[in-house]
């Protein structure tokens, strides 16, 4: 169910960015379904939801882990739904609202990835994480299935007919959520008392996640951790690349390399097949490495997240020098999403390497950092792109993608760790600690009153 989560979520996340090429009057078209937005306006549209998805995260992480993921991730999609399905008539009713809507679909939608987090710690034993991860990658196949499906679907029922399809599918696979998934193996009413005892002898006590007030997380600790920089810095670089592929790229095989609408959803899409499958067999492969003891978990953390940034780093050189040809431009585009899905057994495993008790806190600051760097994007390509959509406008971009990928591996090389932090266990075992020291004093009170 998690897996298909996040199919889910990217259908939802992802509807507009293919819709949007539809939903914009060309010159001499007098079509009254479709509107007269400017690039900047475009770029608002796809921009304000990343602020929506900034701002759920950091306080969805902590409310998974005080009230359980399962409520927050099924109430995030059924209420994420229902705004999709309504999309059409807010596009029709006024543009802010339409702006407003956005930021609320962002909110919704970037509340399931650190809310995930808790409940991973209790589900999965530790040496099959980074497996774990890379199924989380399954958010690929939900953007190749939508791009692929969408270009389709509106050039045969109108780009209407992809919100209501996208919303009412999710809608019902939300109620699945609520009927399959537990936050824990002691919690769930029909699971086996082999299953249940196999989970409670993998994943030690210690590693639980504890409920903790907030004033008992060490903030400080946290935020001054190098190994937490080196995920933010490692899931910025990727994000930044992957939402600005994502998101413009409809747009680019449109201004760019002028295919249809049908052939615009199945070149968009065909990068993200690759991506699942290097994120799932990249999962494997790690995990085997770490199961056999013959590297470390900071080099596999080290060696992978290397991989996922410097091959997509040459991809977008290649793309601005040569990227106007439609077969440089997918191969550049499928080669750079594919590897980059590698990071699942980089910096997304590694928050749960460095950390079980603040896994869905820790997940949320990150994420928090990294869509800012989406929204930027959109603003980046509004500025770039403000005059003739012209390749040369995109050569700009490509540039940037790849100082970005590549100034990211250097930081991660310095910054990464695959250890368990000190203070992860901080509050924990100051709590056993003063615990350890009263039952002591019970102890010798109780010796003392024996005659």
């Amino acid at each position: 169910m998690v897996f298909s989560s996040f199919v889910m979520n990217a259908v939802l996340k992802i509807s507009f960015n293919i819709t949007i090429v539809a939903m914009v009057r060309k010159e001499n078209d007098t079509n009254p379904d479709l509107f007269d937005w400017n690039e900047g306006e475009k770029q608002n549209i796809l921009g304000l939801f990343f602020w929506g998805f900034a701002l759920t995260k950091i306080p969805s992480g902590r409310l998974a882990e005080t009230i359980g993921s399962r409520k927050v991730t099924g109430w995030s999609m059924v209420l994420a739904s229902i705004l999709t399905i309504l999309t059409p008539i807010i596009c029709y009713w006024n543009y802010y609202v339409l702006l407003t809507s956005r930021v609320m679909m962002g909110f919704l939608i970037g509340a399931s990835w650190p809310a995930i987090m808790p409940l991973a710690a209790k589900w999965i034993p530790p040496k099959e994480h980074s497996v774990f991860i890379s199924c989380l990658a399954s958010s690929a196949i939900g953007v190749a299935l939508t791009y692929h499906l969408s270009g389709f679907i509106i050039a045969a029922y109108g780009w209407q007919s992809v919100f209501y399809l996208a919303g009412g599918v999710s809608l019902l696979w939300s109620f699945a959520w609520f009927y399959l998934i537990y936050d824990s193996p002691q919690q769930h009413p029909r699971i086996s008392l082999h299953e249940k005892h196999l989970l409670e002898c993998q994943i030690d006590k210690s590693s639980k996640p504890k409920r903790l007030q907030f004033s008992q997380i060490p903030w400080k600790e946290i935020v001054t951790s190098g190994p937490v920089w080196a995920i933010v810095a490692g899931q910025t670089a990727t994000f930044f690349g992957f939402t600005t592929l994502c998101t413009q790229g409809p747009s680019y095989m449109d201004q760019v390399l002028h295919v249809n609408i049908e052939q615009n959803g199945l070149f968009s899409g065909m990068p993200y097949w690759g991506g699942y499958f290097a994120a799932l067999t990249s999962g494997y492969l790690a995990d085997g490495l770490r199961k056999s003891n013959r590297l470390s978990t900071t080099t596999i953390r080290k060696l992978f997240e290397t991989v996922s940034l410097l091959i997509p780093s040459l991809c977008m050189l290649s793309l601005a020098l040569w990227g106007d040809s439609t077969a440089v431009a997918l191969t550049g585009f499928t080669i750079s999403l594919t590897v980059n899905a590698v990071s699942t057994a980089g910096h997304c495993a590694n928050i749960l390497d460095i950390s079980h008790n603040y896994a869905g806190t820790i997940c949320g600051l990150v994420n928090t950092v990294s869509a800012f760097s989406a929204y930027f994007s959109t603003k980046l390509v509004a500025q770039l792109l403000r005059n003739d959509h012209t390749f040369q406008e995109w050569r700009y971009l490509f540039g940037i993608l790849f100082g970005s990928y590549f100034s990211t591996t250097i930081i991660y090389l310095v910054l990464c760790s695959g250890d368990l932090q000190k203070w992860d266990e901080h509050k924990m075992q100051e709590r056993k600690t003063k615990n350890y020291e009263n039952n002591n004093e019970l102890q010798l009170l109780s010796e003392k009153s024996v005659p």
